[in-house]
């Protein structure tokens, strides 16, 4: 990985309890319309990170998204708006975080979640 990217990690706030509350209430129907949301929303993100900011998509797996991107995009703006979006298209946030390496997303991405969750976290700086 280049000196000059940025690791950003998404993840879905409280997603699996949505899914949880219709499978315990026997609601399959609507766990499979939820589950398609969450899967078209992530599979719209990756298409615009990859059209908006050059991202480079490391993966898309469940209610998570990674992908690397220069470091010079004003990123927490960009990731907010993302962000947004998941929340108009599944009705629930997305956290996202960011760092040089793996390990400082990921800790980013944790601070993120416990701070209120639907935020975005720069390693070095933050954004909510």
């Amino acid at each position: 990985m280049s000196n000059n990217s940025l690791v950003c990690v998404g993840d879905g706030d409280n997603i699996g309890d949505v899914i949880d509350l219709h499978l315990l209430s026997g609601n399959l129907e609507e766990a499979s319309k939820f589950s398609f949301q969450v899967k078209s929303a992530l599979e719209d993100i990756a298409t615009l990170a990859r059209s908006e900011i050059k991202a480079a998509l490391i993966y898309v797996a469940g209610d998570d998204i990674c992908f690397i991107v220069s470091d010079d995009l004003n990123i927490a703006d960009v990731l907010m708006s993302y962000s947004d979006y998941f929340l108009n298209k599944t009705g629930k946030t997305m956290s996202f975080g960011v760092g040089k390496t793996s390990v400082e997303a990921l800790i980013s991405l944790r601070k993120a979640k416990v701070s209120g969750k639907g935020r975005v976290i720069v390693s070095g700086g933050e954004q909510d």
